[in-house]
């Protein structure tokens, strides 16, 4: 090849009313490389992903972006993938009504057509059968994607990018919702990827996988190129600081409250399965949370924790169980009857059930406890919605305009301390968060942590799910780690090692 790099990006500006979100970013990617690419919520990842892969078109950005060599000017998704950019985003983005073949040509259902109304399936299956060969993904191309773990479901979206054949391929943070085996594979996929002669852009809030996967990086900050290094520079501690602006002496901060009584108790909590009759989500879940306490939820991703948490809101229908509020039994049927009852959840899944996107972070905020902010039940104060909105706009750090910004123009990071400002508002005495780093940065992820701690030692009761186990071990008072929607261990803080707690989630029921 001609040229030393398969992509260039030359001083890419790219404005929004009020924010300049990307600020002369320059880039290059050599072929056969995994290309790091970090920064913190809102410093314009987000935004110069979009427009490499067509979202922000020619014209609404001023900057040039060369592949082999080339001038290109994306104008669509499409156009992208024509133009050889895979693009596998953040969220999972599949037809599950359809066979996994159909979800990776989906683009081009064509192939070996006789006519204009028959789909060669057979054509269909082989070729789909060759491409995962080719990249080691292990998916059955006839397999119903409703039956796909979380793990295949990601799989199968980095197949479909590679069904065009990209000359570089951009994962935006892929292993967000992976369980540890599940990274492993992307990890395995990646690197055969990379020998092929694939280059990849890699975006990561996750420390461990840059020093692990990538073999070069950039740090942008407030739309901005702060650093480069290559993999032989690499130093944790500055990379860090290079990413929030400042030193990050203490990751995780130390907590010394005293517990209290018990708060919140929740017996025999039962949840059918809402596609397989006689089988249960949930089964015989039993546990309690002391004032001030953090208790931590751990299991592998599937193990039963979001949908206890979803039940205990109210979110999904419990088939039995009873749950206690301060020693009295309170019927939870919907969201409604937990807030009333001081619980509130910090969804992972912010796209269904946390944000309102057609709303301002103002109105999303407010919303979760507008009889504060309501004069005789009737006519919401302004002064008071923006008073309470804006003091968690500011301890949570969003980055953003002003507090008036709709929030689908956030990045998701953003998003993320968005929701949660959302359930603190409601002012919970017991406060579940699922996943809440999930897509953080490293600086947010302390400011986070320094507020569950502040949650505890006001004596409010944290339940607290994480994927990340050092995460969960340093946060966290007790432990109880479920396995096939069963409780299959309970450890203290002094118990509580990676190597039991792990042993505990692969533990297997008959």
């Amino acid at each position: 090849m001609e040229n030393e790099y398969i992509l260039e990006i030359k001083n890419i500006t790219k404005k929004f009313p009020g924010v300049i979100a990307n600020d002369e970013i320059s880039l290059n990617a050599k072929p056969g490389e995994v290309l790091g690419l970090i920064g913190e919520n809102g410093s314009g990842k987000s935004t110069l992903l979009k427009i490499l892969n067509g979202i922000y078109p020619h014209g609404t950005y001023t900057g040039t972006i060369l592949l082999e060599g080339k001038e290109i000017s994306p104008k669509s998704a499409h156009d992208a993938m024509e133009l050889g950019i895979g693009f596998v985003p953040q969220e999972i983005n599949v037809l599950k009504n359809l066979s996994v073949m159909e979800n990776i040509y989906m683009h081009d259902l064509t192939l070996g057509k006789k006519n204009k109304f028959m789909v060669n399936f057979r054509e269909l299956y082989a070729r789909v059968e060759k491409l995962l060969k080719d990249n080691s993904i292990e998916l059955d191309p006839r397999a119903d994607v409703r039956k796909l773990s979380i793990g295949q479901q990601q799989m199968l979206m980095i197949a479909r990018a590679l069904s065009h054949d990209p000359k570089i391929l951009i994962l935006d943070e892929p292993t967000t919702s992976l369980s540890s085996d599940d990274v492993v594979r992307l990890f395995d996929v990646v690197n055969k990827l990379k020998s092929k002669g694939t280059s990849i852009i890699f975006v990561t809030h996750k420390m461990a996988e840059v020093l692990e996967l990538t073999d070069r990086l950039y740090i942008l900050r407030d739309g901005k190129n702060v650093a480069s290094y290559e993999r032989s520079e690499y130093d944790k501690d500055k990379i860090i600081s290079g990413m929030i602006g400042r030193q990050l002496t203490v990751m995780y901060p130390t907590r010394n409250v005293r517990i209290g009584e018990e708060i919140f108790r929740v017996e025999g909590l039962t949840v059918e399965h809402p596609y397989i009759q006689g089988k249960n989500l949930i089964e015989d879940i039993s546990f309690s949370v002391k004032k001030g306490e953090v208790l931590g939820l751990s299991g592998l991703v599937g193990a039963g924790r979001t949908e206890v948490v979803s039940s205990l809101f109210g979110v999904m229908k419990k088939k039995n169980g009873k749950i206690f509020v301060n020693g009295e039994e309170k019927q939870i049927n919907n969201p409604a009857k937990a807030i009333q009852n001081g619980i509130a959840l910090v969804t992972e899944d912010r796209k269904r059930y946390g944000l309102i996107f057609i709303w301002s972070i103002l109105q999303n905020i407010s919303v979760s406890n507008l009889k504060m902010i309501s004069r005789l039940n009737l006519f919401v104060s302004r002064k008071g919605e923006l008073n309470r909105s804006k003091h968690y706009f500011d301890t949570l750090n969003v980055k953003a305009p002003s507090i008036n910004t709709k929030v689908d123009t956030l990045s998701g990071g953003n998003q993320q301390k968005v929701v949660l400002g959302r359930s603190l508002n409601a002012q919970p005495s017991i406060i579940m968060l699922d996943e809440p780093t999930k897509g953080i940065d490293v600086g947010s992820k302390s400011e986070i942590y320094q507020m569950i701690n502040s949650f505890a030692e006001a004596g409010d009761a944290v339940i607290m799910i994480s994927s990340e186990l050092p995460e969960l071990l340093a946060m966290c008072d007790r432990f109880i780690v479920l396995a096939e929607g069963r409780m299959s261990g309970e450890f203290t803080k002094e118990e509580a090692t990676d190597s039991a707690i792990m042993e505990a989630s692969v533990r297997t029921f008959k």
